[in-house]
């Protein structure tokens, strides 16, 4: 072994192995390796530079410009597939030995690497052709595990019936809006106020929202305002906290047993805080009068005055009862509170003048905010109203009538006589009565029931 340079006072721990003057001999590496001396051992007034390395291998007699001799024939192809182990500091380096006959110069070595990469680029239009291979390719070939578990779920939606009243089935056309070129595009901001430029046109459709939302509830532009960016009333709510409140303010909301929402501020009996709202801000829900199953707005108004919270909030997630608005107001305005209404899940109902929120939507109400998620319950967005029951806008966008949700009804009957029976079976413990759910006839007579009546109707967007 070889290396340039001795004279660099290199001495950690590898040596020099002088060779015969006649000795020809063939590098078995390129000069890409260099040593380096570390700086806590260099002179602070010497900088050296790099100490390049080139290994050699010293050939036999009779070997020369990389000719071989006929007995040596086997024996050097058996060398030539070798990789010597050389140490270098104390770490092993495994150096591949060239094939004989090969260009021994690292010149040689790099006009190689360098015509590899200057292979001729393919022109445009392949490259175009490729972008559009790749580009257009269904997902059922860009990735066929996520289609299959794509259609399962499809297959479980038709085959179900959705009584989840934050839930609903949009038509083809909210299906091509929200898989189209739109998602390409980063919009943070409002419209006219954004961060990045090229928002031109989702300004325009932004603004198409905010005018269709007034004009569904039948609002005065001049007197409100929209905001159409929350993707969930979860989120509205939560925007409605931070824009109005500080940490610890006080909010006041229906309890979540009694038919409120999480997102009101909830927390368990013992103190346990569900959501982001418990948990920045202060929170103390009212409650249902156990025995009516009506809201006692008597005591509702006697703790608000006590509580003095800075947010109420009237309307819930499963409270099955008219709400009385104006009484909310006044309440609202005796203990100093801004008036804050979600009616999510009976918007299509107020938009269609089915329930009327008119004692809140009025212009001497400065302070008023109302949250709602226009998907729930239109078929198309804000564009197309429809007569709906609270819980049931899935399966109205499905096509049932009157007479189907009877058939639902005596589904849900069913289902609970089934739970009665295997609780007092099986117990009250959760493992032990899923494991008597599993094992029920009953449980796959009434799904077998359920998914024949199910898929009977059409799935919006669907040929199904």
């Amino acid at each position: 072994m070889d290396h340039t340079h001795h004279q660099s006072n290199l001495s950690l721990g590898f040596h020099a192995v002088p060779l015969p003057p006649q000795a020809s001999r063939a590098p078995i590496a390129d000069d890409s390796i260099s040593l380096q001396i570390d700086p806590g051992l260099r002179d602070p007034s010497h900088n050296p530079r790099p100490i390049p390395l080139q290994f050699f291998d010293q050939q036999p007699d009779g070997v020369r410009d990389g000719s071989v001799g006929a007995n040596d024939g086997e024996e050097s192809d058996e060398e030539d597939q070798k990789e010597e182990e050389v140490r270098i500091l104390g770490y092993s380096m495994c150096i591949k030995r060239q094939r004989r006959g090969e260009s021994s110069s690292s010149c040689s070595s790099s006009s190689m690497l360098h015509s590899k990469r200057a292979r001729v680029e393919p022109d445009l239009e392949t490259r175009r052709d490729a972008v559009r291979s790749w580009g257009n390719q269904p997902l059922s070939a860009a990735d066929s595990e996520i289609f299959e578990i794509m259609e399962k779920e499809k297959q479980r939606q038709v085959l179900g019936i959705e009584l989840i009243a934050s839930e609903n089935f949009v038509c083809r056309g909210v299906l091509d809006a929200l898989g189209s070129h739109l998602t390409n595009k980063y919009s943070e901001g409002y419209p006219g106020a954004r961060y990045y430029g090229g928002n031109q046109y989702i300004d325009q459709i932004e603004r198409l929202c905010h005018d269709r939302a007034l004009a569904a509830f039948g609002l005065d532009p001049e007197c409100w305002g929209v905001n159409v960016q929350p993707y969930s009333c979860t989120s509205a709510n939560f925007a409605v906290y931070t824009g109005l409140l500080l940490p610890k303010d006080r909010i006041m909301g229906l309890d979540s047993p009694s038919g409120g929402h999480v997102s009101h501020g909830y927390y368990t009996p013992s103190g346990k805080k569900i959501s982001a709202a418990s948990i920045f801000f202060e929170s103390l829900s009212y409650k249902v009068n156990p025995l009516t199953g009506y809201i006692d707005y008597d005591k509702l108004e006697e703790k608000a005055m006590d509580y003095r919270p800075k947010i109420l909030i009237c309307g819930g997630s499963t409270y099955p009862r008219e709400w009385d608005y104006s009484r909310f107001r006044q309440i609202a305005d005796k203990c100093g509170a801004v008036l804050m209404c979600d009616m999510a899940h009976i918007s299509g109902l107020v938009a269609a003048k089915v329930q009327f929120l008119s004692p809140l939507f009025r212009k001497d109400f400065s302070y008023f905010l109302v949250c709602s998620e226009c998907w729930k319950d239109f078929k198309q967005l804000v564009w197309g109203i429809f007569f709906a029951c609270v819980g049931t806008p899935a399966m109205t966008t499905r096509g049932c009538l009157e007479g189907d949700f009877e058939t639902v009804s005596e589904f849900l009957l069913r289902a609970a006589q089934i739970a009665s029976t295997i609780q007092k079976e099986h117990g009250k413990i959760q493992k032990e009565f899923l494991k008597g759910l599993e094992s029920s006839r009953d449980v796959a007579e009434l799904r077998s029931r359920v998914e024949s009546f199910a898929s009977q109707f059409a799935m919006p967007g669907y040929d199904v």
